[in-house]
C-alpha cells in the first residue's frame, strides 16, 4: 500500500499548520496507523515539538525532517510512501516554497488551516489558487480542504467569517471542513510536552474535536477510521 499524503499548507504563518499536522497526525497514529509526520518548514517547530518530549510522553508518529531536500521533495515522498500508511506535511509558511509544491502534486489530501480574522483569511486566495494549480498539473483532482484554527464559536465575527468561507464562489469545491479546531489550552499544553492532547489532563473538548477531524480526514481519503477496520 501506498501511504495517503497529507499535505498541510498555507502563505500565512502562525495560523495552526503545526498544530493540525502534529494534533492530526498524533491522533491517527493513536488509532493504529503507522504515521510519517514530515516537517517542511526551516524553522523545525514540528521536528521541536516530536524530539522534545517529557519523561513518559511518547508521540504515535515518525518524524522526517524534509526541508533539506528542496526540489527532491516530491522523489523522496515517493520512496517514504511505500514505508508508511499516512504522511501528513506540515509545510513552509509561504506558498511560493519548492517543497510546498512538490508536496501538493503527490497529495492525496491538502488541508489550509486558518483562523478567523481578517488578516489571516486575506492570505486564503493565494494558498487556493496554488492548490488549483497543483490539481491542474498533477491531473488529480485531491479534495482541498479549510479549517479554522484557534476557532472560539460564542463570537459572532469568527463564526460570520467561518460562513463567508464556506460561501466562496470562486472555489466551491474547496469547502471548509465539518469541524474547527477550538481555542484549547490542550493543544498548547501538548506542544509544550511534546505529546498529543490525548495525553493532557482534562482535555475537554480538544480530544472530540481531534476525533471529528481525524473522522473526516479518513473519510476523505476513503481509508477506515481505524486501521484493520
Amino acid at each position: 500500500m501506498q501511504a495517503k499524503i497529507v499535505t498541510v499548507f498555507n502563505q500565512k504563518g502562525g495560523v495552526g499548520k503545526t498544530t493540525t499536522t502534529c494534533q492530526l497526525a498524533g491522533t491517527l497514529g493513536w488509532r493504529g496507523y503507522d504515521v510519517l509526520v514530515a516537517d517542511m518548514d526551516p524553522q523545525q517547530t514540528t521536528t521541536s515539538w516530536l524530539t522534545n518530549a517529557d519523561e513518559g510522553y511518547k508521540f504515535p508518529a515518525t518524524l522526517w525532517v524534509g526541508h533539506h531536500y528542496g526540489n527532491k521533495v516530491m522523489d523522496e515522498l515517493k520512496i517514504l510512501s511505500r514505508k508508511y500508511d499516512l504522511i501528513i506535511v506540515d509545510c513552509a509558511p509561504a506558498v511560493d516554497n519548492p517543497s510546498t509544491w512538490a508536496s501538493l502534486l503527490v497529495s492525496d489530501l491538502a488541508i489550509i488551516p486558518t483562523k478567523l480574522t481578517p488578516a489571516d483569511v486575506t492570505a486564503l486566495p493565494a494558498a487556493l489558487e496554488l492548490a488549483k494549480k497543483a490539481r491542474i498539473e498533477s491531473g488529480f483532482d485531491f479534495p482541498v480542504r479549510i479549517l479554522g484554527t484557534a476557532y472560539r464559536k460564542t463570537r459572532a465575527d469568527e463564526r460570520m467569517m467561518l460562513e463567508s468561507i464556506s460561501n466562496n464562489a470562486r472555489y466551491p469545491e474547496f469547502t471548509v471542513l465539518p469541524t474547527q479546531l477550538g481555542d484549547r489550552v490542550a493543544f498548547t499544553r501538548a506542544m509544550l510536552s511534546g505529546a498529543t492532547a490525548h495525553s493532557m489532563p482534562k482535555p475537554g473538548e480538544a480530544i472530540a474535536e481531534l476525533d471529528f477531524l481525524a473522522d473526516s480526514v479518513c473519510e476523505l481519503l476513503g481509508i477506515p477510521s481505524e486501521k484493520g477496520e
